[in-house]
């Protein structure tokens, strides 16, 4: 896994599970005035070595990829005042909660020609964000995305899914069916006490939304 900190010299620190195929690049825009923020991206290797020690309070904000991840890592992460997960759940390839079977096709089948069609139709919400989004574009390989898909599909059985205080949905989620996530994070036996907060006019990448960490803290 990389990792990236992002000091604005707090006691608090933000940890940042981000999606698949993402890097640092992609969140260059985003920023906070009150916490320090660990960035993290990559997941064709599933370790994470940081010291959380140093920090007073922990806040757990994940995407995408990064909702099920957290499950993976749930026994080095810090203990945290606050978890948020953004468009995503730690059920990702559960038949009933996760993808859906057309969409884990079309990622098995991204090639380097259809990536652009690939995140306008399903990554952003209309041309605008389409157009911040590839000039805001990741920097790794298609490689090294197809590599980390595979590891998180290897990794399934090592994740216990982590209980979560606030859930951000997209109601414009192509990649992640609102209507699976609401069953998800409404049913009281997997979330009990989880509150949804629903973004109207947004897709799956909301960042350009939500561009500030101390915003998502709030919500």
């Amino acid at each position: 896994m990389q990792t990236k900190l992002i000091s604005n010299n707090s006691e608090n620190l933000i940890t940042f599970l981000t999606g698949w195929g993402c890097d640092d690049n992609q969140f260059k825009f985003m920023n906070s005035e009150n916490y320090d923020v660990l960035l993290c991206y990559d997941y064709s290797d599933l370790s994470l070595n940081f010291d959380f020690s140093k920090y007073k309070k922990h806040y757990l904000i994940t995407f995408s990829a990064g909702v099920y991840v957290a499950g993976i890592l749930k026994n080095i992460l810090p203990d945290f005042t606050k978890k948020i997960a953004i468009n995503g759940n730690p059920v990702p390839y559960d038949e009933y909660f996760g993808l859906n079977k057309e969409i884990v096709n079309i990622f098995m089948g991204i090639t380097k020609e259809t990536t652009l069609d690939f995140r306008r139709k399903y990554i952003v919400f209309d041309e605008k964000e389409f157009r911040l989004f590839n000039a805001n574009q990741s920097h790794r390989t298609f490689e090294s995305c197809q590599e980390e898909l595979f590891s998180l599909t290897a990794a399934r059985k090592n994740s216990t899914p982590l209980k979560y205080d606030v859930a951000i949905l997209s109601m414009n989620d192509k990649i992640f069916s609102p209507k699976r996530q609401l069953e998800y994070w409404d049913k009281s036996v997997y979330q009990p006490d989880c509150r949804v907060v629903k973004l109207e006019n947004s897709a799956h990448f909301p960042f350009f939304k939500l561009n500030s960490y101390d915003k998502i803290t709030e919500l």
